[in-house]
């Protein structure tokens, strides 16, 4: 029997506190997820199916949800979220890897919600064996909707059609007939502005050098890169966009129209493909394509935080002379590697030179205050990319993504140990977050001074 559980991302936690989950701009994961889930319902009310959810009290954390899902036998397993601000732009489905049904979901609810929603943006299925789908006795799906700031317009405008389009999806996966519903409360979806068409009679000997054809994500990423502005990465050809369009035009000497056609791709890429050759010489991986995109606009940012730069993905003057011409200064660490403090995943980012003195000096004085006995530190998490902080569970403002922080701890760590490491660490002048339970210390260079738990 068709009975899905449909759960709201975020809400009550398992301490009794609210959770938002992912913020931007005054819009909140759980208020969103909750305007879809609404839209779901919807359609499984107007086809007299059944279902068991936690809307509109939001207030079962997701070891009730699951709890209460396997409880009453459901036959399908439903969570909506948001992802955080610094995503890129699209849906992105979660299953647990390997299993058949799951992929069944997500493949069914990925194609209905393209389907139906023009311009949405897809990141493809992502197999991660999270709580949700790991816990749970049916076929389930963790669906990440869009990005909180890239899709936010998009989903908030539609919070109905995007329902909607994850209950036919479901149905689909299921084998259910259903009849569609009106689309009442969502607003007309206006796709992204196509990239002008190309003249071949003016623009035949120009070669594009990847043969991909760039979108407005692209471009907007290429311009924030490059240093010709810096429009907001959402994809739509405004007059913003367009502006920093002709400013690269009259940089590269061409005809300052605005207007993206082969001849400003072909010397776009040519300056992308330079800087990310540059950026994987030097052992901060992105693809080489010359295409501007998230990962190479996240290769420059690791880079400037590694060498103690302004961390924005902008190629400006003090990145450009450092990528190209003056290293950054070399740190002496008699106790550390090089490599210690960088990014678990080998991307190559790594934390800030001013960190990682005062981490050597902390060192130096613990050892001090111990009358000499040698008290070596362990770094157990330096630089994160984003991706990396996800896998380890950080905020997603973590310090540790722009090069200002990293956790560690001494052999044979103790609560007293604790204390004294962030005694000395506060010392030499960082800010010092102490987890008792976990018996490390994270240390950044902020002001802080907080026990976690």
């Amino acid at each position: 029997m068709f009975k899905p559980y449909i759960a709201i991302g975020h809400g009550v936690s398992t301490d009794g506190t609210w959770d938002t989950g992912c913020t931007w701009n005054g819009y909140t994961e759980a208020e969103l997820a909750k305007e879809v889930v609404a839209g779901i319902i919807e359609v499984f009310n107007a086809n007299g199916k059944s279902y068991v959810t936690d809307y509109p009290d939001n207030n079962k954390n997701i070891v009730r949800c699951v709890e209460e899902a396997n409880a009453v036998g459901c036959s399908h397993y439903i969570s909506v979220h948001l992802d955080w601000d610094q995503a890129p732009s699209g849906i992105y489905p979660i299953y647990y890897p390997g299993s058949a049904n799951g992929l069944l979901m997500a493949e069914a609810i990925r194609a209905s919600m393209k389907l139906r929603i023009p311009g949405l943006g897809d990141r493809g299925n992502l197999q991660r064996d999270d709580y949700e789908v790991a816990n749970t006795d049916m076929p389930a799906v963790i669906m990440e909707i869009g990005s909180i700031k890239a899709d936010n317009e998009l989903i908030r405008n539609n919070t109905r059609l995007f329902g909607h389009s994850i209950a036919y999806g479901l149905m689909d996966a299921a084998g259910e007939s259903y009849n569609a519903v009106a689309e009442t409360g969502s607003t007309p979806v206006t796709p992204a502005p196509a990239v002008a068409p190309v003249n071949p009679a003016q623009d035949v000997n120009v070669v594009s050098s990847s043969g991909y054809n760039w979108d407005g994500y692209n471009i907007q990423y290429f311009l924030n890169i490059c240093n010709y502005g810096a429009p907001e990465i959402d994809g739509i050809i405004g007059s913003e966009t367009t502006a920093c369009i002709q400013n690269a035009q009259a940089a590269y000497g061409i005809e300052v129209d605005g207007i993206w056609g082969p001849i400003t791709q072909a010397n776009a890429e040519g300056q992308i493909r330079g800087y990310q050759t540059k950026l994987n010489e030097l052992g901060f991986a992105c693809d080489i394509d010359g295409i501007a995109g998230p990962g190479t606009f996240q290769a420059v940012k690791n880079f400037q935080a590694a060498n103690g730069l302004e961390v924005d993905g902008i190629v400006g003057e003090n990145t450009f002379s450092r990528l190209f011409g003056n290293p950054a200064p070399a740190v002496e660490l008699k106790n550390f590697t090089a490599d210690e403090f960088k990014c678990a995943c080998g991307c190559g980012g790594d934390v800030k030179p001013e960190l990682k003195i005062k981490v050597q000096q902390l060192r130096d004085l613990l050892t001090q205050r111990s009358g000499g006995v040698d008290r070596p530190l362990v770094i157990t998490s330096g630089f994160r990319c984003p991706a990396q902080n996800a896998r380890d569970g950080g905020v997603p403002d973590s310090l540790h993504m722009s090069g200002d922080a990293c956790d560690l701890y001494t052999p044979g760590m103790s609560h007293a140990m604790v204390d004294e490491i962030a005694y000395c660490a506060q010392q030499v002048g960082l800010g010092t977050l102490k987890y008792y339970s976990n018996l490390f210390v994270h240390v950044q260079l902020y002001p802080a001074d907080l026990v976690m738990n």
